[in-house]
């Protein structure tokens, strides 16, 4: 998730988002949250062999690769990627700025997960509580959940709950959005 880009961008990027070359961590976190196979179904997760060997196993509904460049996970990820130009789907910061540095898009989970409520694949009133489980473990710094919080409130913005209904404010320090039941 770049920082520059602003939250309408995000959310048309969000629309458009159709997976990508997954790293070992998303792959446990969304294990963790319950989405695996949920985003495996909606979106194509391309899985290096370095990956399924940390990951244990290829995930049901994955794409697994055959044939990649030999090293480590981490310098691998990112070549595969601009290979099948595809995103970079990693909570790995080494990882992550590396995307940036070969102008690569890229996501964290929560950002698949506010993708999975913008295709309509995740109930966005369910948003609230996955978030809220997401951050009992994810080290994600102040500034990428209140990026994350914006592009959810302007994902209700352009489903017509409206701004007021957001429950989405400081970062970390409040709860989550309360699941819309309108």
């Amino acid at each position: 998730m770049q920082r520059s880009r602003d939250v309408e961008s995000l959310l048309t990027e969000l629309h458009g988002f159709k997976g990508g070359v997954a790293d070992t961590s998303t792959l446990i976190y969304l294990e963790r949250l319950g989405l695996l196979d949920l985003a495996a179904r909606c979106f194509s997760l391309w899985i290096i062999p370095q990956v399924t060997v940390e990951y244990g196993a290829t995930p049901k509904g994955t794409i697994p690769l055959v044939s990649v460049p030999s090293g480590l996970a981490d310098e691998v990820l990112c070549r595969v990627a601009q290979i099948l130009r595809q995103p970079v789907l990693s909570e790995d910061r080494h990882i992550l700025r590396d995307a940036r540095a070969c102008n690569l898009p890229y996501y964290n989970t929560l950002m698949i997960i506010l993708a999975l409520c913008v295709h309509g694949n995740l109930a966005i009133g369910s948003y609230g509580e996955i978030r809220r489980e997401l951050l009992t473990f994810a080290r994600y710094g102040p500034q990428v959940v209140s990026v994350g919080d914006a592009v959810f409130r302007a994902l209700q913005q352009s489903l017509g709950s409206g701004p007021q209904e957001s429950r989405v404010s400081s970062p970390l320090a409040t709860p989550a959005p309360e699941p819309l039941h309108r």
